[in-house]
Order: structure tokens, then sequence, then C-alpha cells
């Protein structure tokens, strides 16, 4: 599987959020994997800002759950840093994997410690965009569900050296 795809995000309804390339490295029934060099460029497109890493990354976009997660890794395909968006789960169509992404994030602190950030920006936004009941209940338990794969070690959460796949990039 070689071959570009592009990853685009938006806020509800339908505001375009971010955009960015990856090379699609699996695609099995459940989720898209997706690598993007430290070189890509990210366009954030309600910031007006285009970003580039200083690690590349592991993209991870689950076709049922709801979230997604950024790796960044170092050299050797060991997680530097995670980053996970509540979100709606992804589509594929002509090679673009969307989702909307709902506000709320997880993190992992440098530390190893998990965080949830911009909580205040999702409960600002569900009253402003009228966040239907449905998004907001499946927010609520997407976050539960992440927290608890990650407690479980569901991956990609608990791999700690990403070599099986080196060869794929």
């Amino acid at each position: 599987m070689d071959h570009t795809i592009t990853i685009k995000s938006y806020k509800y309804p339908n505001v375009p959020h971010i955009e960015f390339e990856g090379k699609l490295l699996e695609e099995t029934a459940h989720y898209w994997l997706v690598f993007a060099p430290s070189s890509n460029e990210l366009k954030h497109y309600i910031n007006q800002q285009t970003y580039q890493s200083d690690h590349d990354s592991l993209h991870f976009f689950s076709k049922y759950h709801g979230y997604t997660v950024s790796i960044y890794i170092d050299d050797d395909m060991r997680p530097i840093s995670m980053f996970c968006n509540i979100s709606t789960p992804c589509t594929n169509v002509d090679d673009a994997i969307t989702y909307i992404d709902i506000d709320m994030d997880y993190v992992k602190s440098n530390e190893g410690l998990w965080f949830l950030k911009n909580h205040e920006n999702y409960v600002k936004n569900s009253k402003k965009y009228h966040y239907p009941i449905q998004l907001t209940n499946f927010a609520a338990v997407s976050l539960q569900e992440l927290k608890t794969n990650i407690t479980n070690g569901v991956f990609p959460f608990g791999v700690k050296q990403f070599d099986t796949i080196k060869h794929l990039i």
C-alpha cells in the first residue's frame, strides 16, 4: 500500500479545520494507519496557519471509534507523544479520510500522564452551534471508551515501538 492520502478534519457542522497528507500504511476493517514525515505541512484553516512538525508521526483513524490518534515518533519508531481528538468515526471518500473534530482532546504529557484539553471549547461550541444530543452523547461515550482503550493497551496504545511497520514507510 504505497500511496498518498489526504486527511481532512472539520468542526461541526462542516467547517474546514485541518488538512494534511500522509502515506497510507495499513487499512483494516477497523482503521487506517497513516505516516506523515516531519517535513509534512499541516494546514490549520481556523487559525489560518501552516505548521510543520519536529518529528515524524503515525496517525490512527478509526472507522468505528469516536477518536483519532496522532503519535509523534523518534527515529527508532518509539512514541514521543500522543494526541487524541474526540471525533466522529472516520470515512474515506476519494482518497480523503475525513471526520468531524468534536473539540475535546485527550493528550499524553511528556511525563506520561494523560489529561483532557479544550473541554471548555467543547462546552462553548456545543451551545453556540447547537450540537445534536446524539453528538454530545457520542462524545461523552467516546471519551470514556478512549480512556478504557488506553488503560487496556488496545492498539495503537501500549505499543512501545512501531518497528513492525517500519518497512512500510
